[in-house]
């Protein structure tokens, strides 16, 4: 799916003379930023670029006059799998993109990179994989062994609650290792596998802090706070909409108004900018950050706070009002907290 759009507008003059007209998408700090048209022939042009990490392949487009990225004016010309190409060099084909394409990855969404502003300070964040769906019961059951659901909606298809922050980061590590991915999570010096840490490691919520990310393994993680309101607000491709998915909050999230005293099946009401369901309402969802006051200064993947008790969760859910399901709205728990409206989903790196 061609999520993540590096781009960079180039005119191919006559005489073989390269202008650039800047980039399309300024938020993304790893865009594509040095096309370069080569001339080889009269009629012929090498187009290349740098490489961008982890995608799959680049498409070219072609256009006689500069267009919006989006504008259906553009013709696809060719697919690449290196940063390299051949375009003509007539005057009625003179200006070029390159896009990116990553692909997604079963129900995992490809989240392009970008900046927003969180109301405190501009954040930035890179690219990474978010699980378009909350955990299922389903999905907790084929990790854990059970299903802790009961009362507020039971089913395969939906959200599990009654987890704690804990168990989420249990989950994360056992299915990383079911896998055959690296975790990304380890207790103090017992390393990655949760069978190996000591009795009561999720006891307390003191012991929350003895829990490290290794942010570069490839296995699944909550996503930071940073990324789950990026995602929720629609990464580089937001509206702007005050709830994940749209302004009519009954459109996009199951909450207190019409969602009859449970959850429900995952999925099921409109997804957002970046094809991600269920951001607002449903169920609550904690993310791996300390819950604090946001910082001031603008930050670059921000992982919260080193030290507190309480664990950021996002988005609302069926229990909740209207303005808790706010892609702005912010709350926590102790990581020791089990409740029916509670759950998670998880989020992988990119490469």
């Amino acid at each position: 799916m061609e999520k993540y759009i590096y781009i960079c507008l180039a005119l191919a003059c006559c005489l073989g003379v390269t202008a650039l007209f800047g980039d399309g998408f300024t938020a993304n700090p790893d865009r594509i930023s040095d096309l370069q048209i080569h001339p080889l022939t009269n009629d012929l042009f090498q187009l290349t670029w740098n490489e961008v990490p982890g995608a799959d392949k680049y498409r070219v487009y072609i256009s006689g006059s500069p267009l919006a990225t989006g504008d259906p004016g553009w013709l696809l010309w060719q697919e690449s799998y290196i940063p390299l190409c051949y375009v003509p060099s007539s005057p009625a084909a003179a200006f070029f993109y390159v896009s990116a394409v990553h692909d997604d990855i079963g129900t995992f969404k490809f989240i392009p990179g970008g900046t927003f502003n969180n109301g405190t300070a501009n954040i930035t964040v890179s690219p990474f994989y978010l699980d378009k769906y909350e955990v299922t019961q389903d999905g907790y059951q084929a990790v854990m062994g059970s299903n802790p659901a009961y009362g507020s909606g039971v089913g395969a298809s939906y959200p599990v609650y009654f987890v704690t922050w804990f168990k989420a980061i249990e989950y994360c590590n056992k299915r990383s290792l079911q896998e055959g991915f690296t975790p990304c999570y380890s207790y103090l010096t017992f390393g990655t596998n949760p069978a190996n840490w000591p009795v009561g490691w999720n006891d307390s919520n003191a012991n929350a802090t003895n829990i490290s990310c290794a942010w570069s393994a490839d296995g699944y993680r909550l996503p930071t706070e940073a990324e789950w309101e990026f995602a929720a607000r629609g990464g580089i491709f937001s509206h702007g909409y005050t709830y994940s998915g749209g302004n009519a909050i009954d459109a996009v999230a199951w909450y207190t108004v019409n969602a009859a005293n449970a959850s429900h099946p995952v999925g099921t009401k409109a997804p957002n900018e970046l094809g991600l369901y269920d951001m607002s309402g449903n169920i609550r969802e904690f993310v791996w950050d300390i819950s604090a006051n946001y910082p001031t200064g603008d930050q670059t993947d921000p992982t919260g706070p080193a030290t507190g008790v309480f664990r950021v969760r996002r988005g609302g859910g069926w229990w909740d009002t209207a303005s808790a399901c706010e892609v702005s709205a912010r709350s926590g728990n102790t990581p020791t907290t089990s409740h029916q409206s509670i759950g998670f989903r998880v989020a992988r790196r990119t490469y």
